[in-house]
């Protein structure tokens, strides 16, 4: 079953849908993305950035941010912020949270780079990822 485990079982995203061009805003960085891992990528898309959950949400996970054309990872941003191993696994616990409350969002898959690539356009998981990746500062 290992091949076909691999097959992403979400509807196609519909070309007149507004994550269609927030996705694809994102394409270079996401095929960049796409050439470092070779888990399955999880866009949560927004008008000025994107965030990607890597691998198999909620359980073995990461998450990379796209803004201004660049990816970077949590880890790498939490390790410049000086962020210490406790605080950066809470963090990723709290990420763990925010995709829990948001499983009920409707995904979608669609082609990136010749690549299938799920698509969560969820307005309520970007803002707790969002406030989670603020925290950081703090």
């Amino acid at each position: 079953m290992g091949f076909f485990s691999k097959k992403l079982n979400y509807p196609e995203l519909d070309s007149d849908n507004p994550a269609t061009d927030q996705v694809h805003e994102f394409d270079g960085p996401l095929q960049e993305l796409m050439g470092q891992v070779s888990d399955t990528l999880e866009v949560v898309p927004a008008d000025d950035h994107a965030y990607v959950f890597i691998g198999k949400p909620p359980k073995k996970f990461g998450v990379a941010m796209i803004e201004n054309g660049a990816v970077q990872s949590f880890i790498a941003a939490a390790k410049e912020k000086g962020l210490d191993q406790a605080k950066i696994q809470m963090l990723n616990e709290q990420l763990r949270d925010a995709y829990m409350h948001n499983l009920d969002a409707q995904r979608y898959k669609t082609s990136v780079g010749g690549k299938e690539v799920v698509v969560t356009p969820c307005p309520q998981l970007d803002q707790e990822v969002k406030q989670i990746m603020s925290s950081m500062s703090n």
